[in-house]
């Protein structure tokens, strides 16, 4: 036990040790119910990782990794703590076989090093939870009413992989994850596009670009 804090209050892995403190904290007050799920998501929008704003480079490659840990599905926050939980036990393990000595230069390669797992252990995690986290937004088999509704293209870029459309309400806009068909054309930020599908499995929705304004739409939803 004595060797296992020696490691857990190492400079290099001190860091990481703190932080759990405020991820324990988050956790039980998200059970305890104090906290709206809803709360800790992201609305990335303009400017954010699904928006693809900014370099093309950068935009890209955190549009990939927000997708490849079910981002679109698991609250951010929550797949922080994921990978906070596992980033620490690999450092903790690194440094307790590879560096004795607690040197800092080791300690941030095993660091490094750890990320790579920790990372494919969150994407797992999250993909396994991913049902419990609907429920707990009350969204599970819940499609949103928008099937038809029109709206507007409103990140950089719209395909088959990912996007957001901002749906037409009398209200209040409705900001929802959608894609295309497989086959269709990518669209850019303002084109309008039609709602006609639902994919609860992963709470998307499939758009088509609306070339006709006045054309009805039927809905694919099965």
């Amino acid at each position: 036990m004595k060797e296992i804090w020696e490691v857990a209050t190492s400079p290099g892995v001190l860091p990481l040790t703190l932080l759990l403190g405020p991820m324990v904290l988050f956790w039980a007050v998200c059970f305890i119910g104090t906290l709206d799920f809803d709360f800790i998501g992201v609305d990335f929008g303009d400017g954010g990782a699904d928006s693809g704003d900014g370099v093309t480079l950068f935009g890209g490659t955190v549009r990939w990794l927000f997708r490849f840990v079910h981002g679109d599905e698991v609250p951010l926050a929550a797949l922080a703590s994921f990978f906070l939980t596992y980033e620490w036990g690999g450092a903790m393990l690194g440094n307790l076989f590879l560096n004795p000595a607690a040197e800092l230069g080791t300690a941030g390669w095993i660091a490094l090093g750890a990320s790579v797992p920790a990372l494919l252990l969150t994407k797992l995690t999250a993909h396994a939870l991913r049902p419990m986290f609907r429920v707990l937004r009350g969204t599970e088999g819940e499609a949103k009413p928008v099937i038809g509704r029109r709206g507007r293209v409103r990140s950089r870029v719209l395909d088959a992989r990912s996007g957001q459309v901002e749906v037409e309400d009398p209200e209040v806009p409705l900001l929802i994850n959608a894609q295309l068909a497989p086959a269709a054309p990518a669209l850019s930020r303002g084109d309008r596009v039609v709602v006609v599908s639902h994919d609860r499995d992963r709470d998307t929705y499939r758009v088509e670009a609306l070339t006709d304004p006045t054309s009805q739409v039927t809905s694919l939803e099965t």
